[in-house]
C-alpha cells in the first residue's frame, strides 16, 4: 500500500481509540497519495480503510477479494475472499447478490436509477437500504448508516455504526464503475457495512 505510516489502520467495525499522534498523516497528505485505483475510508477519529481496486480483484491490508465468472450456470460474477477476517463467497448475477460473508448472509436487489445505483436487502445478517449516485451516499449498509455528498472527489459527511455520528470522507476509484450493478453493490456492502 502507498499509506504508509499509518497510526490506526482498522476494521470498519472497530474503534479506533486515541486521536492520531500528531506525526500521523494528515487527511490531505493520506488523500493526495492515494492512486486513481485507490478505495479510502477516512473518519474523524482517526479509522482508516484503505485499499487498491484493479481489474477484478480488491486488495488492502484487511480485504482480499477476488470478481470470478459465477460457476452458478446462470452467468454473473462471484465475489470470493476475505472482508474483515470473514470468508466472502458470493453470487452477483443480473440484478441481485446472494451468499454468505462470515456465516452471515448477503442478499441484495440491485436497480439502476436515474442518477445511480439502489440497493436492498441483507449486509451480513443486517437490513441494509443504500444508494449511491454521483451527488450522494446514502443509506444503511450492514450495521452502519451513511448521509454523505460529493465534494470534488470525494463523498463526506456522517457514518454513524451503533453510536454517536462522526465525519466521515470516503474516496470511490473509478475503476469500480467498469463492474456489474450487483458486483458493485456487493463490494460498496462489504468494505462500508462491516
Amino acid at each position: 500500500m502507498r499509506l504508509f505510516p499509518v497510526l490506526c489502520l482498522l476494521s470498519l467495525g472497530a474503534a479506533c481509540g486515541p486521536a492520531p499522534a500528531a506525526d500521523s498523516p494528515a487527511r490531505e497528505d493520506i488523500f493526495g497519495a492515494a492512486g486513481p485505483g485507490e478505495f479510502i475510508l477516512l473518519t474523524a477519529t482517526g479509522e482508516l480503510v484503505s485499499a487498491d481496486v484493479e481489474p477484478g480483484r480488491v486488495l488492502g491490508p484487511d480485504v482480499t477479494l477476488g470478481v470470478y465468472p459465477s460457476d452458478s450456470g446462470r452467468g454473473g460474477q462471484a465475489v470470493r475472499g476475505i472482508a474483515f477476517n470473514q470468508a466472502v463467497s458470493v453470487t452477483a448475477t443480473g440484478q441481485g447478490a446472494t451468499g454468505i460473508v462470515g456465516g452471515m448472509p448477503l442478499e441484495l436487489s440491485v436497480t439502476r436509477a436515474e442518477t445511480g445505483l439502489h440497493a436492498r436487502g441483507v449486509v451480513a445478517g443486517a437490513l441494509s437500504d443504500y444508494r449511491l449516485d454521483d451527488r450522494q451516499l446514502t443509506g444503511v449498509i450492514g450495521r452502519c448508516s451513511y448521509d454523505l455528498t460529493r465534494s470534488g472527489r470525494y463523498y463526506e459527511g456522517a457514518r454513524s455504526c451503533g453510536g454517536q455520528p462522526h465525519q466521515v470522507t470516503v474516496l470511490l476509484p473509478r475503476g469500480l464503475s467498469s463492474w456489474s450493478d450487483a458486483a458493485l453493490a456487493t463490494t460498496l456492502g462489504l468494505l462500508l457495512g462491516a
